[in-house]
């Protein structure tokens, strides 16, 4: 069943190039949609463009909201987690949708 969960990040410092790349190829070659969010500025992390436009901006000092979509996505995040092992200072589940597939779905045309 797919999900939408986003987390609240603490993080100790600013992402490095390196980690930003590591979040990236991750992002990119599994089956989630992950974002970020802060400030009002959000960035899809499988677009490594907006990835590093996004925390040119960002700041650590403020919370950072990660936003992953596809099935299982408390797996998807222990692992972007790992990724930045040395960078979480604190992190919280914020909020946690499922979406429930209905199979009885007309259309009246």
């Amino acid at each position: 069943m797919k999900e939408i969960t986003s987390y609240q990040v603490d993080l100790t410092y600013q992402l490095t190039t390196h980690e930003m790349m590591k979040l990236y190829h991750y992002v990119s070659r599994s089956e989630y949609d992950v974002y970020l969010y802060q400030n009002g500025q959000v960035a899809d992390a499988g677009n490594f463009p907006k990835l590093l436009s996004f925390f040119l901006i960002a700041s650590s000092k403020k919370p950072l909201v990660i936003v992953i979509d596809g099935e299982k996505p408390d797996e998807g995040y222990q692992h972007i987690k790992q990724l930045l092992n040395k960078n979480v200072k604190q992190a919280k589940i914020r909020n946690r949708h499922k979406v429930e597939v209905d199979n009885d779905i007309s259309f009246v045309i």
